[in-house]
């Protein structure tokens, strides 16, 4: 794994685009939608790290695209904000 990965939670910029970490402990899948993808949370599904942490690294994502996390638990779809945007 990277050092990018391991550096802190929320929206994590960076030279080559934005990299993003979640803890949702109960979900089954997540992924952000965004400005970035047109607000499709299937362009962009979270990888799984163990222990209730999700992360993706977007090229496409940029400081001042809007974005939210696009969670499913079961039968429930939901979208949430980041809880450390700024």
């Amino acid at each position: 794994m990277s050092e990018q990965r391991h550096a802190g939670m929320g929206a994590l910029p960076h030279d080559g685009g934005t990299a993003f970490r979640v803890w949702a402990p109960h979900a089954d899948s997540v992924a952000v939608a965004g400005d970035f993808n047109e607000w499709d949370a299937s362009a962009a599904p979270m990888e799984s790290e163990g222990n209730g942490y999700w992360y993706a690294d977007l090229p496409g994502a940029a400081v001042g695209h809007g974005y939210k996390f696009a969670i499913v638990n079961g039968d429930q779809e939901l979208t949430r904000i980041d809880p450390y945007a700024r």
